[in-house]
């Protein structure tokens, strides 16, 4: 499988899949007008990684934004991780978090504590100064 690549729009997120180091970053904000299809492409993207490679995977989550539509499915991904660690893949996941964005936060330890065979860390996300 060879490594995926999304740019970031206005709307999506940024894409950076390295099958060749096991490593997903997903940056910027996602509320995309068909979710679904976004994260099916990123879906089969992984996918695609795991029945072509035993590597561990190594993902980031670093959103500053996303819509109850992304995060249903930022939910499915996390599934999608966990069942891979439970058939004896190594996923480790950092997710990343503005430090005054309550809602992320909380939103990313509750979707945590739903995977059980994951780790997830929750990271501090060092934001920009706006000086």
């Amino acid at each position: 499988m060879s490594s995926f690549s999304q740019k970031a729009t206005a709307r999506t997120p940024e894409i950076l899949l390295d099958a060749d180091a096991g490593t997903l970053v997903l940056s910027g904000e996602s509320y995309p007008e068909d979710v679904t299809a976004f994260y099916n492409t990123l879906s089969d993207a992984i996918i695609a990684f795991f029945d072509s490679s035993e590597s561990a995977f190594d993902v980031s989550i670093k959103l500053t934004y996303f819509n109850s539509s992304s995060a249903r499915s930022l939910m499915e991904l996390l599934d999608l991780l966990d069942n891979a660690a439970g058939q004896g893949r190594q996923v480790s996941v950092q997710w990343y978090c503005d430090a005054e964005d309550d809602i992320t936060r909380e939103f990313a330890q509750d979707i945590s504590s739903d995977v059980t065979n994951v780790t997830v860390t929750i990271c501090d996300l060092e934001m920009p100064d706006a000086s």
